[in-house]
């Protein structure tokens, strides 16, 4: 999959149009998915290139200076979850404050039609665009006919009575309803980490574990965690045209399960913000500095403040345990 992170040298190619969808894709979802599949399917029987046009940031925290939504998934992320739809071509683009205030009639007029010279273009059910979220699918129906190229909208996803949603993911997420939000994103909620240095205290206590930097900001209550780990190497690589440049994913690590820690330490600090640290079974080797992709299960308990560090070590080994019944019960 080839990724623009900048437009000014990108060259349309006549002999394979577009097929562009558009949207932030936070989580890629299931409504998320089947804009996607369909987009690639459209281009595969026009031998054309199935294309995203996505942001780096979140466009409500660029105009409302907050840190919320917290992104479900970070642009890695996505961009994995994207080629493996089928995406040839992403175009990864800063939403600035400038770039806000982009009428949705030169949006289309100059990006879309004269930049990227689309020949079609898909947008999710109640989507919005251009300046003060002005633009809609009833205006983007309109400019289609008017400069010539193809609109369609995509229907919302229904999931037991509920509209599928990145704003309902990251609320079931931060409830810690697992199951739930796995039944709306199409797959388990996973995240990418990068393994940093720690205290080393699991190790004296006889679990070593990774403590893990997570590369997005939504994670389930605090607590500990059944969880499915595996080495996730990818880059993006520079081509020779400036600013673009190609997803490299290598052939990813084996599964490992474990359990996960995900609080403030509060045996021994109960203080500062909360840290994540995996303790992978049987698992015997150098983990730092690489980037990990964590799938968590539902939660086995609370955290909790044990009395001692013998306590905490029972604890741990009854986590360990049920962790591991866990994962039988599933075969």
């Amino acid at each position: 999959m080839r990724v623009w992170t900048r437009l000014e040298k990108y060259q349309a190619d006549p002999r394979r149009p577009l097929v562009l969808a558009l949207g932030n894709f936070d989580g890629v979802h299931l409504g998320h998915q089947r804009i996607l599949k369909t987009v690639a399917e459209r281009a595969k029987k026009q031998k054309g290139l199935a294309a995203v046009l996505t942001f780096l940031e979140h466009p409500q925290r660029v105009l409302h200076g907050s840190d919320k939504p917290a992104l479900l998934t970070s642009p890695q992320h996505r961009l994995l979850l994207f080629r493996d739809l089928g995406i040839d071509v992403c175009f990864l683009l800063h939403f600035t404050l400038a770039f806000s205030k982009t009428s949705p009639e030169n949006f289309v007029e100059n990006l879309l039609v004269e930049r990227l010279k689309v020949k079609e273009v898909h947008l999710g059910y109640n989507a919005h665009f251009g300046f003060s979220r002005r633009g809609d699918s009833a205006l983007m129906k309109t400019l289609a006919k008017r400069f010539e190229f193809d609109f369609f909208e995509s229907a919302p996803v229904e999931v037991r009575g509920k509209f599928v949603s990145s704003s309902l993911i990251r609320r079931l997420i931060s409830e810690g309803n697992l199951g739930e939000a796995r039944q709306f994103l199409g797959r388990p909620f996973s995240i990418f980490a990068s393994v940093v240095r720690g205290k080393g205290r699991g190790k004296t206590l006889g679990f070593p574990t990774a403590n893990l930097r997570p590369h997005s900001e939504i994670l389930p209550p605090e607590g500990v965690y059944p969880v499915e780990v595996r080495q996730n190497r990818f880059h993006l690589k520079s081509l020779i045209k400036k600013n673009e440049f190609e997803f490299v994913q290598e052939k990813p690590g084996a599964w490992r399960q474990g359990i996960l820690n995900y609080g403030t330490r509060a045996t021994f600090e109960n203080s500062g913000p909360p840290v994540a640290e995996a303790y992978l079974f049987n698992f015997k080797g150098d983990l730092y500095g690489h980037t990990l992709e964590v799938v968590f299960h539902p939660r086995v308990r609370e955290e909790r403040r044990f009395e001692d560090r013998d306590a905490l070590v029972q604890a741990i080994q009854r986590d360990i345990a049920h962790a591991r019944q866990y994962f039988l019960s599933r075969r």
